[in-house]
């Protein structure tokens, strides 16, 4: 429905313009009356038309000074204007408030007809676009944790290489010129400590959100879930001196770690990263990061690197030792993450083998894309994720034959798959043989 007003004060001019544009469009057409300028703002505020036709000579507020109101009110509105000859140099200053037609006085009414027909076209036209745009807009909205989340493994495992990550900081609204890892963990005291494992995963994802929540009062971030901690990337400017981002950091952290506790009763361990330029050398940071979060991590709460870095200065007079402490640091910490990752995979695999598990649902369970998760599960097991669970299914399928309980079309739903025939055709293909010859020769 198109709402449209017309603005006149003479009622003959007005119901003639409405019984014309009804007369054509009466299904389509929403028709709002103002008899001056004042009663046309008014009804403008309050209901918002798409299309206005405003008479220039009006009492007391004319047609210019309404269309200069309305346009403060929206930039979005269709203006039409009506205009005898003698107050065409009105009409041309019109033309500077988003006004796209005249209609002269007497009007025709083809033309009216005409102009009001392409004004409506015009206005339906910029409605199909704004929810093109608002679709792309809701499906970018729903992709973005995965982005966030994605790019922050790519990260971690320094392997920016393999996304398009100029993309991901294009949709996230990031540059990244700047920027350093706070890398956090949930204490296993309080009343965390008696929570199963769901339960503590729950809790790490709404800690999560409200962090991210709140670090973007102030700063932009992404970030991610590991298997222990919770890594943010907070991107700041690349105009501040190293102390200055210390102290910013550590500042930060400590508020962060007393929010926290006061929203969800759960201490925080935290640990700081040297901040790095360029996005590509954000992994240094996480490690460090990391480094930061298990040095003496009992005694301090929110620690940075650059003191540890101090710290191991003073401590280790064999700079070759600082480095290899550090460089080992660097390297269990990503090992530990992604053989973590994979091995709740791995359990999650195990125990739900006989459903429906497809590389998007899979992905999508751990926050992950489909393409980075197939690349990162082949990159660690050395084989892609159907395989290991056809290998899964298989093996389950074995014991059941050997436990002889369960004949072989009911081991086919069993170990889920759908078709005993593509069952047996996968069996033969892995074992050499049919489920009924292996069960034969048992």
């Amino acid at each position: 429905m198109i709402r449209l007003l017309i603005a006149d004060d003479e009622s003959l001019e007005r119901r003639a313009v409405k019984n014309i544009i009804l007369k054509k469009y009466n299904a389509q057409v929403e028709f709002f009356e103002a008899k001056n300028g004042r009663e046309a703002i008014e009804i403008f505020d309050r209901v918002k038309p798409d299309i206005v036709i405003m008479d220039v000579k009006m009492p007391g507020i004319n047609g210019i000074e309404a269309i200069k109101q309305i346009s403060k009110i929206s930039r979005d509105v269709y203006f039409m204007i009506l205009t005898a000859y003698d107050y065409f140099s009105f009409a041309k200053e019109a033309l500077e408030y988003n006004v796209k037609e005249y209609i002269l006085k007497p009007f025709d009414k083809n033309e009216l007809i005409n102009k009001v027909s392409n004004a409506i076209n015009i206005v339906e036209q910029k409605r199909e676009e704004r929810k093109k745009e608002l679709e792309i807009q809701e499906k970018i909205n729903m992709i973005l944790p995965i982005l966030d989340n994605e790019m922050s493994y790519a990260i971690i495992n320094n392997s920016l290489n393999v996304i398009d990550y100029n993309t991901y900081l294009k949709y996230l609204g990031l540059k990244f010129y700047c920027g350093y890892c706070m890398l956090i963990k949930v204490k296993e005291k309080y009343n965390y400590v008696h929570l199963d494992e769901k339960s503590k995963q729950k809790l790490k994802v709404k800690i999560r959100e409200f962090i991210k929540e709140y670090i973007s009062r102030e700063y932009n971030s992404i970030s991610c879930l590991t298997p222990n901690n919770i890594a943010f990337f907070i991107e700041i400017n690349d105009n501040q001196d190293d102390y200055q981002v210390r102290i910013d950091s550590i500042t930060l952290g400590r508020r962060i770690r007393q929010a926290v506790k006061e929203k969800f009763g759960v201490s925080l361990s935290i640990g700081i990263g040297r901040r790095y330029y360029d996005i590509k050398n954000l992994h240094m940071s996480y490690k460090e990061a990391y480094t930061s979060l298990n040095y003496n991590s009992n005694e301090v709460n929110v620690r940075s690197y650059q003191d540890i870095y101090a710290a191991s200065d003073k401590a280790q007079n064999n700079p070759n030792k600082k480095v290899d402490f550090i460089k080992s640091d660097k390297e269990e910490s990503s090992r530990e993450d992604r053989e973590t990752l994979l091995s709740r995979i791995e359990k999650y695999i195990n125990i739900n083998y006989n459903k429906e598990l497809s590389l998007e649902s899979l992905a999508s369970h751990f926050n992950l894309s489909p393409y980075y998760f197939s690349r990162m599960f082949k990159e660690l097991t050395g084989t892609n994720y159907s395989e290991y669970i056809t290998n899964i299914r298989i093996c389950k399928a074995k014991e059941m034959l050997k436990e002889g309980t369960l004949n072989i079309k009911e081991i086919c739903y069993k170990v889920g798959y759908n078709d005993p025939n593509y069952f047996s055709r996968v069996f033969k293909k892995i074992e050499g043989m049919s489920p009924k010859s292996f069960k034969s020769n048992l």
